[in-house]
């Protein structure tokens, strides 16, 4: 959830801070340490240093209000009896993200990174990687929505792009076509940057 004003500083929504909980800061403090209260058990010395650089970088990144707004929809799907993955990428190796089940992957445990994820010598805007199953989606976006605002929230989609003879060998081999054939299809296809079917049809027809 984000968007970006004209100087591309981000512009997050408001989450909605629960009276006497402070500021967004405060309040993630205090879900954190819950959260590490239920997946630990014991709160150890080493715990609770890794628990507290994390949130001195969050905070000082200015991102406790991205926190708060993911964990707060995730908290909602599962509510709502959507499956949600137990995290991927970089936040897996946040203690902050798995006390507040942002994600379920133990970073202690495995020995996972922080600085992968957040790092205050590289400011950017922390990536989680988050997913629903595909009949409860909808109802998560729908609820994000109606908490946030339509105009606070964006949907993003990634189209990717094959060279020519790597498109030929991908459909041959869901038309299960013999090997050989396929090589044979692409090799027609000059081996020069940038050319594209189109461009190599033509070329023949030209011939």
């Amino acid at each position: 959830i984000k968007t970006f004003s004209l100087n591309n500083d981000p512009i997050m929504p408001d989450f909605p801070i629960p009276e006497e909980s402070g500021d967004a800061d405060d309040y993630l403090r205090h879900l954190t340490y819950k959260g590490a209260e239920e997946r630990y058990n014991v709160i150890t010395d080493d715990l609770k240093s890794r628990i507290d650089y994390e949130l001195g970088v969050i905070k000082g990144m200015g991102f406790p209000g991205y926190f708060l707004i993911v964990q707060d929809f995730l908290r909602a799907a599962r509510e709502m009896n959507v499956s949600v993955g137990p995290g991927r990428g970089g936040a897996a190796g946040s203690v902050v993200a798995y006390c507040i089940r942002i994600t379920d992957v133990d970073p202690i445990k495995y020995g996972l990174l922080f600085e992968r994820f957040l790092n205050p010598d590289r400011i950017s805007m922390p990536d989680i990687d988050i997913d629903f199953d595909e009949d409860g989606r909808e109802d998560v976006l729908k609820y994000v929505v109606e908490k946030y605002g339509k105009d606070k929230v964006a949907h993003i989609i990634t189209f990717g792009t094959m060279a020519a003879r790597l498109a030929i060998r991908d459909v041959a081999r869901i038309e299960k076509l013999p090997l050989p054939e396929a090589d044979r299809l692409a090799k027609l296809v000059p081996e020069r940057p940038g050319t594209t079917l189109s461009k190599a049809n033509k070329e023949v027809k030209e011939l």
